[in-house]
């Protein structure tokens, strides 16, 4: 791994390019440019573009910060707060599936040692926040917390991509606090 300093700077290069030009500016080139780097600092901190991308998700952007703090809140109102990660997990689902699709796409991506539960940490963290809640019993105990944030992250996915692809009006339904809470049985 490279230096830390030069490591944040072209992460903070990337996310700056990502929210002015676009995915579309979003080239080694222009990185590492933007950054005051050269290419190969880029590909020494990153490996490719495809690492560059997934350090950008994991690392950089304000929408995992945004849902790791949410999950980790601590709010009375258990149905209220799942309903709060949900949407959070939509905004971050908006933002990262089209960074992620052009590795996809390719065929470039790997998950790194340290990630091989899980694909993505926030998933994880919402199990464990689960666990944590089941444990105190303020979820019902046939609640189980991986299922369940496999689940509620899958749908949260799946409403990022339907409102990317079709906007609001492809969305059949609205979820609510209360009909996630009825469907959990924790109303």
């Amino acid at each position: 791994m490279g230096r830390p300093r030069v490591r944040n700077r072209i992460l903070d290069a990337a996310r700056d390019l990502l929210a002015t030009e676009g995915l579309s500016g979003l080239t080694t080139r222009a990185v590492a440019l933007h950054a005051g780097v050269t290419e190969a600092s880029l590909f020494n901190n990153f490996g490719d573009k495809t690492g560059l991308l997934q350090a950008l998700i994991n690392e950089a952007l304000p929408e995992q910060t945004a849902l790791t703090e949410r999950i980790t809140e601590d709010n009375k109102q258990t149905a209220l707060w799942l309903y709060g990660v949900f949407e959070a997990a939509i905004s971050y689902f908006e933002k990262v599936l089209p960074i992620a699709a052009s590795s996809l796409i390719a065929g470039q991506t790997s998950v790194p040692s340290d990630r091989v539960g899980g694909f993505y940490t926030p998933r994880k963290i919402l199990s464990d926040r689960l666990q944590t809640l089941k444990d105190s019993q303020r979820l019902p105990q046939h609640i189980t917390p991986e299922l369940t944030a496999v689940m509620l992250m899958g749908a949260a996915m799946h409403t990022a991509m339907t409102r990317l692809s079709l906007g609001d009006n492809g969305l059949s339904h609205h979820f609510t606090p209360q009909k996630l809470a009825e469907t959990l049985g924790i109303a």
